[in-house]
């Protein structure tokens, strides 16, 4: 048997994004970051003006994913945010199906 044979066991994390409001016309995203079915933080982005609101905390995350900061994690859903009203996605959800 090899010596460098393994396994690796994944393990759901409780985070979950949810895109609750597309705004084609405004181009504004919003999604709902939690953990564990508690809201840890809501973000606003706005591409129109490029700009991102923020409200709430995301420490109780980062401290599930110690090798993710605030920065990258905010321009992940701004990412998503794009793709998003660029492609005319209202409904991220079905999306992602």
């Amino acid at each position: 048997m090899d010596q460098n044979q393994g396994y690796t066991t994944f393990k759901p994390t409780g985070i979950k994004i949810k895109y609750t409001n597309v705004d084609l016309v405004k181009k504004q995203v919003t999604a709902i970051i939690s953990l564990n079915g508690e809201v840890q933080m809501t973000v606003v982005t706005d591409l129109d003006v490029h700009q991102v609101n923020k409200e709430g905390s995301l420490r109780k995350v980062l401290d599930v994913l110690p090798d993710v900061d605030e920065e990258s994690y905010i321009e992940q859903i701004v990412a998503w945010s794009k793709i998003f009203i660029e492609k005319k996605i209202t409904d991220p959800e079905q999306y992602f199906e």
